[in-house]
Order: C-alpha cells, then structure tokens, then sequence
C-alpha cells in the first residue's frame, strides 16, 4: 500500500529509494518480490537497496539518502500512506517559501483504519531559532512522514543521528539548531498508521530507554525554559512511561508514571491521558 501511494503521486518527478532492513532471508524475498513488480512498471522511478544486516531505522533511513539524486528528500515508513498530492503539495510549499525544510501535519488511524488523532501544530507560530527549540522540545515537531529536507540542508545537518528510538526528533533539533529557513504547511496529506499489538522499538524496554535517554537529553536545555515548560515536559515524559508500561501490562509502573505525570501538571496530564484512552 506504501509503494502503491508512491507510484500514485501527482508530482510526476519522483525517485522512489526503497531501503529494506530486514535482514532476514524470508521477509526479503517478500519485500523483494513486492517491489520487483512495481519495478517493473515503474523502473525509472525505483531504486532498490537491501541490507546485509539490519542496521536499524537511521542508518537505514541515511542509506536512502546518500543513494539519492533529487534536491528535496522526504520519507515514508513501509505501514504508511501518502495521500496522491502529498508531495506536489509539499515541494512547491519549500519552493514557494524558500525553506532548507518543512513540516505538515499528520494524521494518525488505528489498525482498523479510524482516524484517531489529528496531530496539528497550530503551536508554530514564530519561526525564530529561539521559538522552534522551544516548541520542539515541548510538543515534537516530529513525524519522518512529515517532514521534508533539502538535500544539501540535510546532508549539511549529517543527517539522522545513530539513534534508532527518537531519530527523528533528533533529526529535527539538528535542523532547528543549523540555522536553515523553516517552514509549516499545515495541512495533512499523510495517513500514518498507529500499531497497538506489535511489539518493536515503538514498544517494550526499547520504548523506555528511548524515552529516558531522550528526557536526559532534554534536560540538558531546561535553563532556556519557562518553569511552566519544564513542568510540561516532564509531564509528557511520565504519560509516554505510563503508556509504555501499560502496553506490556505492569500496571503498577503505570500507575507511578500517571501519578508522575499528574503531579507535574493536572489538566494537561488528563487530556493527555483522555485523548491517549481513545487508542
């Protein structure tokens, strides 16, 4: 379904880099076959990578982009679905606004294919460095669907950083502090899916040490914050251990992380957890 809404798109100048990282010899051959047969349609547009060794989603993810030729460079993950104008939309936004990268919304559907959160940024209201490190590490300018690269602003950012859980919000706070134009297109030509029964990076010990490394990380920028934002944060930390935690059924850890989160701010942790409940 990923490739099909590639071959689909409206933007007819298209190179589609598909990177398998499976490593395994059955799932390559199914992945192998899959692309062979849009290759053989669509041949000009597809160049097929497979890797030896799983190398995890950044490097991976870096792979594709130093095997490209095109001068804008998004990314789609293999349980995805561009909508057929995503990438005409979003080029001729970059080249409109003159940006080295931008972001979209993003909506997100369940395994039965509701939509389950509409993932909109109407926080991005200033585009000055100051502003952009503040609602990134605040709220996650994130989504690899979303966004989009020049490639030179992104080989110049050396791309994805060697951490698997959290790439892309490291990617984005790479760009924020590079200094290139950023801008927002806000509107939604993406249907991400969110898997609940798959266990993975998304989820397990991989998920929380993911997470604290990436709430260390933040630390380090907490003095350039309002105590209010820091109370936010560390409420959305506590919220992402808590659904960590629930997702491989220890209730009583997940119930310390609510608490946690509570505590840090009420209103917001129980919207927070609300709007979670829905998934």
């Amino acid at each position: 379904v990923a490739l099909e809404s590639l071959v689909k798109q409206s933007y007819d100048n298209i190179e589609i880099i598909v990177v398998d990282d499976n490593a395994d010899i059955l799932w390559n051959e199914k992945v192998n076959e899959i692309v062979k047969k849009y290759m053989e349609k669509h041949s000009d547009k597809f160049v097929f990578i497979m890797n030896e060794r799983n190398k995890g989603s950044a490097e991976t993810r870096n792979l594709g982009i130093n095997n490209s030729e095109g001068e804008y460079i998004t990314f789609l993950d293999d349980d995805d679905v561009y909508l057929e104008d995503k990438v005409k939309n979003q080029v001729e936004h970059m080249i409109q606004n003159e940006s080295d990268y931008s972001l979209t919304d993003l909506w997100l559907y369940n395994d039965n294919g509701m939509l389950i959160e509409k993932r909109d940024r109407d926080y991005l209201r200033y585009n000055d460095f100051k502003s952009l490190e503040r609602y990134h590490l605040k709220y996650h300018m994130t989504g690899t669907d979303a966004m989009m690269f020049r490639k030179d602003y992104l080989i110049s950012i050396e791309g994805f950083s060697k951490i698997d859980v959290g790439d892309e919000f490291y990617l984005m706070h790479k760009a924020i502090k590079g200094n290139g134009k950023f801008s927002y297109l806000n509107t939604s030509d993406i249907s991400a899916y969110v898997h609940t029964e798959i266990n993975g990076l998304s989820s397990g010990d991989s998920k929380i040490n993911g997470e604290n490394e990436l709430y260390n990380y933040k630390k380090r920028f907490f003095n350039l914050l309002s105590y209010k934002d820091v109370r936010y944060i560390k409420m959305r930390h506590y919220a992402v251990l808590a659904f960590a935690e629930l997702r491989r059924k220890q209730k009583l850890m997940f119930l310390k992380y609510a608490i946690m989160s509570f505590l840090n701010a009420p209103a917001q942790s129980i919207m927070l957890f609300l709007k979670r409940r829905k998934k």
